[in-house]
């Protein structure tokens, strides 16, 4: 069988630390909403016994064991105890990687969703959820890929309405974030800004912009501010610009604004000052 899909982005509105468990995994309180910036996931699926053959177009990213897609192939054929078959994919990568956009955890489960699919859904939401979560923090979320309330370590998911149909424009530095670096961070910040995320839903809800501007923060970008030093000047400069305020997503490194009017005037703005970056103008899925 061949198959053509395409994982998507997300962006958080709001992130909250909320404790640390002792296994050292935060609890978190945010939304996250897919985007519709995707990479592209295509290949073949094999009616035979065999493994997995992963190709990309990006020289950085593995292609052995330590690649999402293989952790995935690894624990669906463990957990469902059935004979690995043969499967050889491509993946085309276009959502920047190290910057808090999910692109590995969507690309993880949009292929968990693929071969649990073509094996007649062999595993219910509730377990695909289970197996995700020990994989990435953020699989959970794109199994169901939702504008969604997520809380705990990322498991705990209630679905939202989102009414807002502002465009986004999205900007990923010439740099990267390492999540657990932003994570070992957090302890610096001793009064942290807390996102009012119940606001931030309502807005979202109502479709207006207006109602959740100003309650959005994230503790991660939080981290970084006191902390990296790439991070505080690229903020700095963002800050510079008129007309839009940007928001870090998740643990960075890439920001987003909302585009209220002159949207053509300042994606063109923000591409030809920032021509050392990646630069994307966006849409809520």
């Amino acid at each position: 069988m061949k198959f053509k899909v395409f994982p998507n982005a997300k962006i958080n509105i709001g992130l909250n630390i909320k404790g640390v468990l002792e296994n050292g995994y935060h609890l978190l309180d945010m939304t996250m909403l897919p985007i519709d910036l995707t990479d592209i996931l295509e290949g073949e699926i094999f009616d035979e016994p065999g493994s997995l053959t992963i190709k990309t177009n990006k020289k950085d990213i593995p292609t052995n064991e330590s690649n999402i897609l293989y952790k995935i192939y690894k624990s669906f054929y463990n957990r469902v105890g059935l004979m690995p078959l043969k499967i050889n994919v491509f993946l085309e990568k276009r959502i920047p990687h190290q910057a808090g956009l999910g692109g590995g955890s969507s690309d993880g489960a949009f292929f968990l969703n693929l071969l649990n699919n073509y094996h007649g859904k062999i595993l219910n939401e509730k377990e695909l959820i289970e197996l995700g979560k020990n994989i990435g923090a953020d699989i959970p979320f794109f199994i169901i890929n939702k504008p969604s309330r997520v809380k705990g370590i990322g498991e705990e998911i209630e679905v939202i309405d989102n009414r807002i149909k502002t465009p986004i424009i999205l900007i990923k530095p010439n740099f990267g974030v390492s999540t657990a670096l932003a994570y070992k961070e957090i302890k610096r910040i001793k009064n942290p800004k807390m996102a009012d995320i119940d606001n931030i839903i309502n807005g979202l809800k109502n479709g207006d912009i207006n109602l959740l501007k100003d309650k959005i923060e994230n503790n991660l970008e939080e981290a970084l501010l006191l902390t990296d030093k790439r991070t505080k000047e690229f903020k700095e400069e963002l800050e510079e610009l008129e007309g839009i305020k940007f928001y870090m997503s998740g643990s960075g490194s890439a920001y987003y604004g909302f585009l209220l009017k002159d949207i053509d005037e300042i994606f063109c703005n923000v591409k030809r000052r920032f021509k050392d970056c990646e630069v994307f103008l966006c849409n809520f899925k």
